[in-house]
């Protein structure tokens, strides 16, 4: 089968022969090919396969060789000064099955020390850029991976290179590595498996016409194609696969120890962010040549299309990372509250009216031909609102100019620690704040039966506070709803003294043995209780005490405080857009949430000694 596919320039490395050095005309001859097969990486296939040269004279078109091709420094094709040497035309030939040619090099002062380098047979590693026509792909039927055929193909121009090191260079090393394809240019792509033959002409519709050419289906590639016009057809699977590899070679920079990098990332590995940007236009068809560095971040941060970016505009991969980071410094940030806490949902921004539903009304005994009578289920009722809290992180031309990765490492990550802090200083204020509840009465009150005589953490103090528990009722004050204290909630301070408490020791005396049933507590400590909270903007603005000490049971068994989120945003929460106060990208980061106590009869506080 015949397809007319989009391929990009490759390149493969190639030798120079230091040796053959001519003094007169300051030139050298090189290898730039001998056909042997590379192992390669297919961003459409999404796997491997070998690529073999055939390096014959009906193969290779070697005009633009022989025409004076550059000779450049390490591929880079966008300023002048790169370009060290020229193929000296006519010089391009295939000899045994190898491609040979003879390079003039430069006689400008800013060159004099690689060419004297190159003479000196230090610098003798060289890679040529090519672009492919046509490629004849047969697929194995013993599991091995494809071979593609290279039957028409096009040198475009050869470079010095480093010894191949950093994948970013695009130069092959030991095993491959998967090549980021950009400046796709139209080949014809022919397909065959092992041992089949190809179906008679006519039989699909994709394959050229006996008098048809490739240039009357595609539009021939230039490197001269106006700037941003899209020369590339990526499938969205592709685009996804390309932008995931840039976002993992990226947090990798940032955090090499906790972020592993991919097969795909590594192509990208130690490249600056403009580098990589230059590759994602260039792979989307937008041609980056002649740009300035500012120019350049400005293209990168443009939107591609209409509406909000997207996760493969270069804007949507950056700020992708950035809630990835965002995200993880959240998650990463300790809340010592979760078990004490019952989350919920609100649709809007509406007064939450939330009912404490008492105990289901006593079953009443029947008489022969009695009659059924209904009950009502006591309920309290407390009050509140989700409010919104946020701020905006920007991406600006000047992050990407001074290759400035703390901007998708530190800075989000603090963000998202200031949202997890957030939801902490939220609940812990609606429990130490002693707020007033629906009834009328603070939260922690004598009348509520939840406030403990002040002692010090000891066996008394904790026996009555279970014994507190145990005698909390239903709404009609008869009904026992035989709550039990699990957790034990105590200031840092107090951190060791209530883990030696319910530690497991040998007591010198039988009065200082503590039951089973309290060394079950579990300990959760809480610098807000030693420090207290200070938000005035947000009406939290509680003391801290050392010495305060609290129990509370599961919110399983009766609510204490609940935690409620805007629905479809469970903590934080982000958006961009193109910025307008800033030159580049804003991302807003957002948190619509609200805590409030709900019951006073599973949480109790001893004030201390």
């Amino acid at each position: 089968m015949r397809r007319l596919l989009d391929f990009p320039p490759f390149r493969r490395d190639i030798e120079i022969r230091s040796s053959s050095f001519e003094e007169a005309s300051n030139s050298v001859e090189v290898v730039w090919t001998t056909g042997a097969k590379v192992r390669r990486y297919s961003w459409r296939d999404d796997g491997y396969y070998d690529e073999e040269l055939i390096v014959e004279n009906g193969s290779i078109r070697l005009d633009r060789l022989n025409n004076g091709a550059p000779f450049l420094d390490t591929h880079d094709d966008w300023q002048l000064s790169s370009v060290i040497g020229v193929v000296v035309p006519g010089s391009a030939s295939i000899r045994d099955g190898t491609g040979i040619a003879r390079v003039r090099l430069s006689v400008a002062e800013g060159h004099r020390d690689i060419v004297a380098n190159i003479k000196a047979g230090i610098i003798k590693n060289i890679s040529v850029g090519y672009r492919i026509h046509k490629v004849e792909k047969t697929e194995s039927d013993d599991g091995q991976v494809p071979v593609w055929r290279i039957v028409d193909w096009e040198p475009l121009e050869i470079s010095a290179v480093p010894v191949p090191a950093d994948a970013g260079s695009f130069i092959r090393a030991e095993g491959g590595k998967p090549p980021v394809e950009k400046r796709l240019a139209p080949c014809e792509f022919v397909e065959r498996e092992a041992n089949r033959r190809e179906p008679e002409d006519g039989v699909d519709d994709e394959r050229l016409q006996p008098d048809e050419k490739i240039e009357d289906r595609a539009k021939p590639f230039s490197y001269d194609a106006p700037r941003y016009e899209s020369a590339i057809r990526l499938g969205p699977s592709n685009s996804d696969r390309m932008a995931a590899a840039i976002e993992n070679a990226i947090l990798h920079r940032a955090s090499p120890a906790s972020v592993e990098l991919t097969a795909e990332g590594r192509d990208f590995r130690g490249m600056s962010l403009l580098a990589i940007a230059r590759d994602f236009l260039e792979g989307y068809g937008v041609s980056t040549r002649g740009l300035n560095l500012q120019d350049l971040a400005a293209a990168a941060l443009q939107q591609r299309g209409g509406g909000l970016h997207t996760t493969t505009d270069f804007p949507g991969v950056l700020a992708n990372i950035t809630n990835r980071t965002l995200r993880a410094g959240y998650q990463a940030y300790p809340q010592t509250f979760r078990p004490l806490v019952r989350e919920t949902f609100a649709a809007d921004f509406r007064p939450i009216t939330r009912a404490q539903l008492g105990d289901a009304p006593a079953l009443e005994r029947l008489g022969e031909n009695g009659e059924f009578k209904r009950g009502t289920i006591g309920e309290g009722k407390e009050i509140f609102r989700l409010a919104t809290y946020g701020k905006i992180i920007s991406i600006s031309r000047q992050v990407l100019i001074n290759d400035d990765i703390d901007a998708f490492s530190r800075l989000p990550s603090a963000f998202g620690m200031q949202a997890a802090q957030l939801e902490s200083d939220l609940v812990w204020g609606a429990i130490l704040s002693n707020p007033i509840m629906g009834d009328g009465i603070q939260l922690f009150h004598a009348n509520h039966r939840n406030v403990l005589t002040a002692a010090a953490i000891d066996i008394a103090p904790v026996s009555q506070g279970r014994a507190l528990f145990a005698g909390q009722t239903g709404f009609d004050g008869r009904t026992i709803l035989g709550l039990t204290p699990i957790y034990l909630i105590v200031p840092v301070a107090l951190q060791t003294r209530a883990e030696q408490f319910l530690g497991h020791i040998f007591p010198a005396n039988v009065a200082d043995v503590v039951p089973d049933g309290l060394t079950r507590l579990s300990v959760i400590a809480e610098p807000r209780l030693d420090l207290g909270i200070s938000r005035p903007d947000d009406d939290i603005d509680v003391p801290g005490s050392e010495a305060a000490w609290y129990l509370a049971g599961r919110p399983a068994q009766t609510d204490i405080v609940e935690l409620a989120y805007l629905d479809g945003n469970r903590g934080v929460y982000t958006e961009t857009r193109n910025g307008f106060d800033v030159d580049g990208v804003e991302i807003k980061v957002r948190l619509d949430a609200a805590a409030k106590a709900i019951d006073w009869r599973n949480i109790a506080k001893n004030p201390g000694a």
